[in-house]
C-alpha cells in the first residue's frame, strides 16, 4: 500500500514537473520573440535616424544634386570630395542594412526597398561613373556584389530626369 503511495505521488510530482518545464519554455519563447522585436525595432530606428541625417545634407548642398543629374558640368576638385562623401555616407547606411538584413534582423522587403535606393543613388551618369573608379573600394566583396547586380544592366533611374524635368 505504501509503494503504491509513493508511486502515485511520483507519478503526480513527475506531471507537474513536465507542465513546469513546458510553462518555462513557453515562457523563454515569449521572451526570446519580444527581444528579437525589440532588435528589430531598434535596427529600424537606426535606420530612420540615420536617413534623416543622410536626407539633411542632402538639402544642405542641394548643389550637389544638381551635379548628379547634369553630367556635363565639370566638377571643381572640392564638389568632388563632397560628392564622394555623401555618396560614401550613402551607402554605409546600405551597408548597415544589408549587414542587418544578413543576420536576419531585417526582412525583405526593408531590404528589397534599400536595394532600390542603391539603385537610385547609383541611377545617373556620374554616379555610376564615381561607382566605377573610386566608389566600390573598401566595402567587402559581398556588399559590392550585391551594388553590382542591382545596377548592372539597369538603366540610369527615371527619379532623376523627372527631377530634372519637373515643373511647379
Amino acid at each position: 500500500m505504501r509503494d503504491a503511495n509513493w508511486t502515485k505521488w511520483s507519478s503526480i510530482a513527475e506531471i507537474v514537473s513536465s507542465v513546469a518545464i513546458l510553462i518555462t519554455l513557453i515562457y523563454l519563447a515569449i521572451q526570446t520573440q519580444q527581444s528579437a522585436d525589440a532588435i528589430n525595432s531598434q535596427t529600424r530606428q537606426s535606420l530612420i535616424a540615420s536617413a534623416q541625417f543622410e536626407q539633411s545634407i542632402w538639402i544642405e548642398h542641394p548643389e550637389l544634386t544638381a551635379l548628379i543629374i547634369d553630367n556635363s558640368v565639370e566638377m571643381t576638385l572640392e564638389q568632388k570630395v563632397q560628392l564622394d562623401s555623401l555618396m560614401l555616407l550613402a551607402l554605409s547606411r546600405r551597408e548597415f542594412a544589408f549587414q542587418e538584413y544578413q543576420a536576419g534582423v531585417l526582412d525583405e522587403s526593408i531590404w528589397a526597398d534599400e536595394k532600390e535606393i542603391i539603385r537610385l543613388l547609383l541611377g545617373t551618369e556620374r554616379t555610376r561613373s564615381w561607382w566605377n573608379s573610386i566608389g566600390q573600394y573598401g566595402w567587402g566583396q559581398e556588399f559590392v556584389d550585391v551594388i553590382q547586380e542591382t545596377i548592372v544592366g539597369q538603366p540610369l533611374h527615371s527619379y532623376w530626369i523627372g527631377l530634372k524635368n519637373w515643373e511647379a
